[in-house]
């Protein structure tokens, strides 16, 4: 079996309360829109994650509830770390991925972006609710291909 990561970054947030603690910005029309979208994407690519780490933040959680009509089966964790989390921070909750298999994160920027130039060395562009797909082979990573909202609408 091969071991492959998807980076996510949540869908678009509303910004429409100025009052909320960013943690806890819902998403927006948009985002609603998006995030069953990607998900159909996803596994239409064969993309299939068997675990999920999600950030704790309310734009996080709804973007995979958007994506349960593909996803309500797998099993998720929620990781406070993934939220405004380094480099670092994001590697160490990647200590938990799977060994073979699919495991999903899905975060926030700029760590979405910097985690996958971190692994593959690549610097890809991730506006809300984009997912890259990277492949382990030896020791390192790459990237094999990169789901965009704007790109499959």
């Amino acid at each position: 079996m091969v071991r492959r990561l998807i980076v996510m970054r949540h869908a678009k947030s509303s910004w429409k309360d100025p009052n909320l603690d960013d943690h806890e910005r819902p998403l927006n029309k948009r985002g609603r829109r998006d995030a069953p979208m990607v998900a159909d994407a996803i596994f239409e690519r064969g993309w299939i994650p068997e675990l999920i780490l999600v950030s704790s933040s309310k734009r996080t959680l709804q973007t995979l509830e958007g994506m349960s009509h593909r996803m309500g089966k797998t099993p998720f964790e929620v990781r406070s770390g993934i939220y405004h989390a380094t480099v670092i921070d994001l590697m160490g909750e990647l200590e938990d991925m799977l060994d073979n298999g699919t495991t999903m994160i899905i975060g926030h920027n700029p760590g979405s972006e910097i985690l996958v130039n971190h692994l593959s060395g690549e610097w890809h562009t991730m506006p809300t609710a984009t997912a890259v797909l990277l492949l382990h082979s030896g020791s390192s990573w790459s990237v094999e291909a990169v789901i965009r909202p704007k790109e499959i609408a």
